[in-house]
């Protein structure tokens, strides 16, 4: 029974290593492809870091209000 606590305990904390890992200050390609369909007009190049992890917030979080969520980010920097 320790063995698979360790085990699992083992596997859980590396998973989130390599998660934190992946994070970035960038877009994804989908989140932009995503974030591009909801605001077709809108630049997503040159991004801050803030500005890319709050769009990425917009489009995973609040389906209803993303559009105009992301165009917020965009004019207010």
């Amino acid at each position: 029974m320790k063995k698979i606590l360790a085990i699992t305990a083992l596997v859980a904390a590396s998973s989130t290593a390599s998660f934190a890992m992946n994070v970035t200050d960038e877009l994804t390609t989908a989140t932009r492809m995503e974030a591009q369909r909801l605001v077709p007009t809108a630049d997503f190049d040159n991004l801050t870091p803030a500005q890319a992890r709050a769009i990425a917030d917009a489009v995973y979080s609040d389906s209803t209000g993303a559009a105009q969520l992301i165009r917020s980010i965009l004019l207010n920097g």
